[in-house]
């Protein structure tokens, strides 16, 4: 009895606490609240409810032991434990000494490399897939050269299959020469914040050369590492698009595709793979997070890395980093060259690696296809409304979360960030369990391209939030202040002093938004709508890349001529975000 006396008198507090806040706060609070719960909580809770619905309608655990007693899936979801491992590894033994070296030595070049190391991310890892695939898949360009090279050389080493195989190795290396930049982004970013002086307290107690960046330099770095694993690990696991690219079958995440679109697939599998996948993904990330918060990093320091701490090398020295740094854009930048060579060449015939001639014949094609041509205008249009929704409820959660005190304000945050961790597989499966069912007659929800606006904006909710968070903090209450001291009411405060405030980083996060909306993956695939913005053709521009590659090699070429538009929108938006954000749009990019 004492106990819910207890518990009453705690309702009461909090129901007084939210009487305390203003109607326009209030107000804001419960638009995100249902919001939220409609398009994020639900859909993700009928996943989980459907991973849990039997064959026979009950409810039961016996779909998770068909997973593991089936042993395709069995071997998929340890494929993608292991592939996100091997390519964290591959990732961090690039991307750690590249942000070393970058940060700490001045060499011939450097400006040219810092603007280099970003273009892996220029590349959508979807369209990177395709033209890996092109160029180092059987018969590709790349193999063909390697094959003539080595019967020049005369070893009889045959080629046939292609360098880029159905694979683990091949998944990870694509993934690899994506991806890296995330660590390098990350990692660099801490190591200019570092204290020279404890470095330098260290070499005077006689502690040098790897010693000293085991021992103190990666440690006090560990935050930023830690913040591009996580986004690598969370990436790769998720990967929808390499997977289906390279046509390899035993990756969890596109098990759970085919379950889903296959006719007489086991769609109940898809949701439960989904959740083991979500499972991991949270996993991972309390992992990182607590043992990221077992060390104090309070002599880590603002600002960028100081002279003292970025010495000249010497000339043989700087040949080898160089050389090295070389080396490694030129794998990076592989998918890019692939992409044009396949979209404005014809090509070569079977066997040779020399493109017949410049054509623009397959981007005539393209652009005169009304279904391709629509694809890239959806596509716009899609993003564009994504981004503005995350605008303005990215801005109105961020504004609660850093202003106001409020029972529930803890919540809110979590799920606000909730779709950072959560695969899009998840997102795509919980809105066709949602809103696949008819509303009025046979209308659906999931027939209208606004479910696409509607996913996009949920899954890359955080951006916004965390943008708008971070200049928040930096926006003195004092200003707010004044303007109601002056009769301003919450609303006008809100709209002429804070948003103009905050707009940068809005627009930095909206930005993101569109990048990503406009090369997402898995909601795109998942999510079909039947009547788009424009009539019938309601198909985003990543759902008809996919088609025309699984077509025929004339096919592939117009889809490399649609990734190629990809590359061009998303540099013109990084380029945004990284004016914006005074440099730093590859530590926002990601997930």
């Amino acid at each position: 009895m004492e106990r819910l006396e207890n518990i009453g008198d705690w309702l009461l507090i909090r129901l007084k606490n939210l009487r305390s806040i203003d109607k326009f706060s209030l107000s804001l609070f419960l638009i995100a609240i249902i919001l939220l719960s409609v398009f994020v909580l639900l859909p993700v809770f009928s996943v989980v409810l459907n991973a849990f619905i039997e064959p026979n309608g009950e409810i039961g655990l016996q779909n998770f032991v068909n997973l593991y007693a089936t042993p395709s899936f069995r071997r998929g979801l340890i494929n993608s434990i292991i592939t996100a491992s091997f390519t964290l590894v591959a990732t961090s033994a690039i991307g750690i000494p590249v942000a070393y070296v970058m940060t700490r030595y001045v060499f011939r070049g450097k400006k040219i490399f810092t603007l280099l190391t970003i273009l892996p991310l220029m590349i959508p890892p979807f369209v990177g897939a395709l033209a890996l695939v092109g160029m180092m898949g059987r018969n590709g360009i790349i193999t063909n050269f390697l094959q003539d090279l080595l019967m020049w050389l005369g070893l009889n080493i045959s080629l046939e299959g292609g360098l880029i195989l159905p694979n683990i190795p091949g998944i990870v290396f694509i993934q690899t020469f994506h991806l890296w930049p995330l660590i390098y982004l990350n990692t660099s970013a801490s190591l200019s914040k570092i204290d020279p002086t404890l470095e330098e307290s260290a070499r005077n107690l006689g502690s040098s050369g790897f010693t000293l960046f085991r021992r103190i330099t990666l440690p006090l770095a560990l935050p930023g590492f830690a913040a591009g694993a996580l986004l690598v690990f969370l990436w790769s696991i998720s990967d929808l698009g390499t997977p289906i690219m390279l046509n390899f079958t035993e990756y969890s995440v596109f098990q759970a595709f085919n379950e889903l679109t296959i006719q007489g697939g086991y769609r109940e599998m898809s949701s439960v793979i989904s959740i083991v996948l979500t499972a991991i993904s949270a996993l991972v990330l309390l992992l990182v997070n607590k043992y990221v918060g077992l060390k104090e990093y309070a002599t880590i320091r603002a600002g960028a890395a100081p002279k003292s701490i970025q010495k000249k090398i010497s000339s043989k020295l700087s040949l080898i980093v160089v050389f090295f740094l070389s080396v490694l854009i030129i794998f990076s930048i592989i998918p890019h060259l692939g992409t044009v060579v396949m979209a404005f060449t014809e090509r070569p015939h079977y066997g040779e690696w020399i493109p017949r001639g410049v054509t623009l014949e397959y981007m005539i094609e393209a652009l005169a296809d009304p279904r391709s041509s629509l694809s890239i205008v959806n596509s716009m249009v899609y993003s564009l409304l994504a981004s503005f929704a995350g605008i303005f409820l990215g801005a109105s959660i961020a504004y609660l979360l850093v202003r106001k005190k409020f029972p529930g304000k803890s919540i809110l945050d979590m799920i606000s960030t909730m779709p950072f961790a959560i695969p899009g597989i998840v997102i795509g499966l919980g809105f066709i369990y949602m809103f696949s069912q008819p509303i009025i007659g046979n209308f659906r929800l999931t027939s209208i391209w606004y479910i696409l606006v509607i996913a996009y904006s949920m899954r890359r909710l955080p951006y916004t939030v965390r943008s708008s968070h971070a200049v928040l903090k930096q926006v003195h209450t004092s200003l707010e202040e004044a303007a109601t001291n002056l009769g301003a009411s919450k609303i006008k405060t809100f709209t002429s002093i804070t948003l103009p405030l905050i707009m940068p980083g809005l627009v930095a996060g909206a930005v993101l938004i569109f990048i990503t909306s406009f090369t997402e993956v898995s909601t795109s695939l998942i999510l079909q709508p039947l009547v788009g913005p424009f009539g019938a053709y309601a198909r985003p521009l990543t759902l008809q890349i996919l088609l025309l590659a699984k077509g025929g090699p004339a096919a592939i070429r117009v889809a490399s001529c649609l990734g190629f538009i990809q590359i061009i929108v998303t540099s013109i938006g990084l380029y945004i975000t990284n004016k914006l954000l005074g440099g730093k749009a590859g530590l926002a990019f990601g997930g």
